[in-house]
């Protein structure tokens, strides 16, 4: 793990702090724009994952078929194929579960978390959405969160062990995400304290830095062997 400078994840917390002060988020459209950011970048994790092991399948054979020797039997094409066909099944049923489960932590939000439009972000509209419909609304305002995510985590999006990160798109930021959880509570009475009405700007910005700066396990380095097998 790797405690130094990094830029992107700066550009990322400047990015998404700059649009929530100008914007004038509340900590409700935080809590929000975290939820979209986790899920789209748990669903751009899967499509990256699922395309390494399509483009490196033949490159790693050997790797699969020390795993798995049944594999020998099978021709370059044949095992190509079959490797694109798995992978792209588990990519969907995995973009699925994911989807489930944000959709139980929207659930959440929308009890403790209600914002406008109450039709979506409710606690009697979220659960009678499509999901869909509220993550396009999220997406319209909300995108530098998630653009600031992907550019401080894109060097772990493209690392190896793909099937891990199928598995465990976000296992990296549990730990963040737990902490700024425990944290939202004493900095939001902190910052009430200290500056009165103004405090949700000076709270999710220091949410922010908590969210993107914090050290974490992204610059990780795994073993060249196991890049491409699960």
């Amino acid at each position: 793990m790797k405690n130094g400078f990094r830029p992107l994840d700066c550009i990322g917390f400047v990015l998404a702090s700059a649009f929530a002060v100008f914007q004038g988020w509340s900590l409700q459209e935080f809590c929000w724009s975290t939820w979209l950011a986790g899920l789209c970048y748990s669903w751009v994790c899967i499509i990256a994952a699922a395309i390494q092991i399509i483009l490196t399948a033949s490159s790693a054979k050997p790797l699969y078929q020390r795993r798995f020797p049944i594999l020998r039997r099978f021709a370059p094409t044949a095992f190509q194929a079959g490797i694109s066909l798995v992978v792209i099944i588990v990519a969907i049923v995995g973009f699925r579960l994911y989807s489930y489960l944000f959709g139980f932590y929207g659930l959440f939000l929308s009890v403790f978390s209600e914002m406008e439009p109450h039709s979506l972000f409710g606690r009697n509209g979220f659960i009678n959405s499509d999901f869909f419909t509220p993550v396009t609304y999220l997406l319209q305002r909300f995108w530098p969160m998630v653009l600031g995510t992907l550019l401080a985590n894109g060097g772990h999006l493209f690392h190896q062990e793909p099937w891990k990160r199928i598995a465990l798109p976000f296992q990296s930021e549990i730990l963040r995400i737990h902490i700024l959880t425990i944290a939202m509570p004493f900095i939001s009475l902190l910052a009430w304290y200290l500056f009165g009405e103004n405090y949700h700007q000076v709270t999710i910005v220091v949410l922010m830095a908590l969210f993107y700066l914090l050290p974490g396990k992204r610059n990780r380095t795994i073993p060249e062997t196991r890049q491409a097998v699960p």
